[in-house]
């Protein structure tokens, strides 16, 4: 009668149907964590596309590689219920180390001051999130909020898919970090950034699948599996494409092109809050650098604003015809000497162009990126311009004087004009009252337009880029200028509206442009006559229309140096008035106690009086601010990340050799053990042979007995016969033998280690296998 075949009675202990034990394999404990680790990394594709530079990468895979050391290293231990402790202990030691080090204990141990150094950095990076528009700039504060974002996304993702083992309920925390570019930076994440969530995801399925964390048999087909790899997709699609456009407040930078697939208009922060946001901002990055054929300052356009019946005012972007043949020399008006600015954008993140006014041609740029709108004459591109992006832009503007502005007619109620002139139902009433008691009794429509600059610009009001913000009124719709009206005090957001609302009221057409009005100190030494934009030269004005003449610019802002000849405070008749927009040095002299704007005196001065506002110089930007990255963590970082890299990667070269060791020597401890069961030291003894064959390439098979397998190892390894057979029989009696009969192995710990190195004396690739790469380390016994 032939022998069953024997197999390791370990191996073969769990019956059919048993639950497999709580406790995962090494190998699928360090297959698990490589599947979140890989899931995690492809999740940081999509928040690339809104955080300039790099160094928030090598934060955010340290902080993921310390929770998932952590992690692992506590299942491998039988720790698997403190695994996520363990995993929140690494993630704040590494924070702890490479972002607040100076207040921690030792540079390690968290302390109070660590905490308060922790909440420092993330109200620093909320400011600037607030503060300017995306991509967001390259700081230590973002980078410390981006590798605790990791590492608390990879201690979700870990959480839910391993303890859980709820592998499409863990996909969630790979498509959250998606959020944040899909809204504040529409079209940011992508095809590449949309494939990369929806990879992530199928990752952590696919891993959780092939590493036993699913709550179905390994051995049963995975009901639904299909079905949750597509509501996943369907997940990431909704992050990327419908999110977007039904949450209200995301829509970022001086002059957004608006939220989701809708369009350009979304009820998100628009260009006039925006504006205070970059007169605000402590981050001063060149937004572009350009050159004029005159040699002085240019007025640069971007957009127009001139529907005023939303809560948040946005530019138009329908009408737009493609191409920039639209642009052409402006009919109306006396014209003056053609001019033309040379432009190339920097820190630009927007998609209308900077032009001078009135553009009658943009050279440079590729045809089919761009799109012009005839009505604004402005320019808008298909995405966002790269940076380095030049062109060239010729304008063509009226130079009116007072006389021919005093003498204009009406204007036609024409359809073209009709949309300039209409007003919402929720206009202010303080609005419309002001506008008639200040201007209703002017003779002219221009003595009204510049009765109400005039009073804008008066002592009653007072120029603060801060206030409106602290206060809850920063620029916007109606319910902002209400209030503006009755604080009187704000910056160009609230002014150049306020103005275009009571002009319209009054029954002469207006707008409002926004753009940029450099400092007349902003050259460049280099050059001389190469001028630097930066975000606090963010300003607004409103347009007026008047027949024979056009779309007419003036300057209700207190402070602001550059006001047009014509709209100059006591201009007569008899007035020509420099050209609008050429950047005139000598307005009409502010009151003593008129505060310098910010456009032309930095946020720090907001409210500062001026008693010559052309005489006021635009400050250097501070050398290093609060929000500049700092040497020291991103030292640390990067050589913690190489040190925890390079020990890892020798924990990971050393691992198999290791935890086959530390099975071996178990194994040999219980056959060497007289009081232990004869049974359990005989099958102890036979578990190591096998493997030990296995390790080197003489596996048993399936259909093999132990004697048969004792004697073909016996006929390769003649030296260790004697030790092989003592192994042989004791398994044989530990299968065959009664129950009742009493025995003792007579294989002991020097026999196994005879027969290894009776295999390792073979030499050749499979023994060096054996030592460092030993095909059994993953197997349980």
């Amino acid at each position: 009668m032939t022998a069953a075949p024997v197999r390791s009675p370990v191996r073969d202990s769990a019956a059919p149907g048993v639950p497999p034990a709580p406790r995962r394999s090494v190998a699928a404990v360090l297959g698990l964590s490589v599947t979140v680790l890989l899931a995690v990394a492809l999740s940081f594709v999509g928040p690339a596309a809104v955080l300039d530079g790099g160094s928030w990468v090598p934060g955010c895979l340290l902080a993921a590689l310390a929770v998932l050391a952590a992690t692992a290293t506590s299942r491998v231990l039988g720790l698997s219920v403190l695994a996520p402790l363990f995993g929140a202990g690494a993630l704040a030691l590494v924070l702890t180390v490479v972002f607040l080090r100076e207040p921690a204990l030792l540079g390690f141990v968290p302390t109070p001051g660590s905490l308060a150094l922790a909440g420092e950095l993330g109200r620093e990076a909320a400011g600037i999130a607030a503060g300017r528009p995306a991509p967001y700039p390259d700081t230590t504060a973002l980078a410390f909020v981006a590798a605790l974002a990791s590492g608390l996304v990879t201690l979700f993702v870990d959480t839910v898919l391993v303890v859980l083992r709820l592998p499409g309920a863990s996909a969630l925390g790979v498509l959250a970090p998606l959020v944040l570019p899909a809204l504040v930076l529409p079209e940011s994440v992508g095809l590449a950034g949309t494939a990369a969530a929806v990879l992530a995801a199928l990752v952590l399925l696919a891993g959780a699948r092939r590493f036993g964390a699913v709550r179905e048999a390994r051995t049963a087909a995975a009901p639904g599996t299909w079905a949750r790899a597509l509501v996943v997709v369907a997940g990431v699609l909704a992050v990327t494409l419908l999110v977007p456009g039904v949450v209200p407040g995301f829509v970022n930078g001086a002059f957004p092109q608006g939220s989701g697939p809708g369009g350009d208009r979304a009820p998100g922060v628009g260009p006039l809050r925006a504006v205070g946001q970059d007169l605000r901002s402590a981050e001063q990055r060149p937004r572009l650098e350009y050159r004029t054929s005159t040699g002085e300052p240019e007025l640069l356009r971007v957009l127009v604003l001139d529907d005023f019946t939303g809560a948040e005012w946005f530019p138009d972007g329908t009408g737009l015809e493609p191409g920039l043949d639209a642009l052409g020399a402006d009919a109306a008006g006396p014209a003056a000497a053609e001019r033309s600015a040379s432009v190339q954008l920097r820190d630009w993140s927007e998609r209308w162009l900077p032009l001078p006014w009135a553009p009658v041609g943009v050279t440079g740029l590729d045809e089919g990126d761009w799109a012009v709108s005839p009505q604004h004459r402005t320019v808008h591109g298909d995405g966002v311009p790269p940076e380095g992006t030049a062109y060239e832009a010729r304008a063509v503007a009226a130079e009116p004087t007072s006389a021919q502005l005093r003498g204009a007619p009406a204007p036609a109620r024409t359809a073209e004009l009709a949309p300039f002139l209409e007003l919402p139902e929720d206009t202010p009433a303080a609005l419309r009252e002001a506008a008639r008691e200040r201007a209703g009794d002017a003779p002219t429509a221009f003595d009204q337009a510049l009765a109400l600059q005039e009073w804008l610009r008066s002592e009653e009001f007072r120029y603060d880029a801060n206030a409106p913000a602290a206060q809850g009124y920063d620029a916007g719709g109606m319910a902002a200028l209400e209030q503006f009206l009755a604080t009187r005090t704000g910056y160009a957001g609230h002014f150049a509206p306020a103005m275009a609302v009571m002009a319209r009221e009054l029954g002469i057409p207006a707008r409002v442009a926004v753009g940029y009005l450099p400092s007349p100190t902003a050259a460049e030494g280099t050059f001389g006559d190469t001028f630097t934009v930066l975000p606090r030269d963010a300003h607004a004005w409103p347009e007026l229309w008047f027949e024979g003449t056009g779309w007419v610019r003036f300057e209700p802002t207190p402070g602001t140096w550059d006001v047009p000849g014509y709209a100059a405070e006591g201009a007569t008749d008899e007035d020509e008035g420099p050209a609008e927009g050429e950047g005139s040095t000598e307005p009409t002299a502010a009151p003593e106690d008129t505060p310098t704007p910010a456009s032309t005196a930095g946020p720090e001065e907001s409210g500062a009086p001026s008693a010559a506002p052309t005489a006021v110089p635009t400050p250097e930007p501070p050398a290093a601010t609060a929000a500049e990255p700092d040497a020291g963590p991103a030292g640390r970082l990067l050589w913690l990340t190489g040190g925890l890299a390079a020990t890892l990667l020798v924990l990971l070269a050393a691992l198999p050799r290791l935890l086959r060791d530390r099975r071996r020597r178990r194994r040999m401890r219980l056959l060497g053990d007289a009081g232990a069961p004869a049974v359990a030291r005989a099958t102890a003894g036979w578990a190591e042979f096998e493997d030990l064959a296995a390790d080197h390439g003489l596996g048993r098979a399936a259909a093999e007995t132990p004697r048969a397998f004792v004697e073909r190892i016996a006929a390769t390894v003649p030296t260790a016969g004697a030790a092989l057979g003592r192994l042989g029989r004791d398994v044989e009696r530990a299968l065959y033998a009664p129950a009742a009969a009493p025995w003792s192995p007579e294989a002991d710990p020097e026999d196994l280690a005879a027969v290894r190195a009776a295999l390792a004396g073979r030499g050749g690739p499979g023994a060096r296998r054996a030592r460092w790469l030993p095909p059994t380390w993953r197997h349980r016994h």
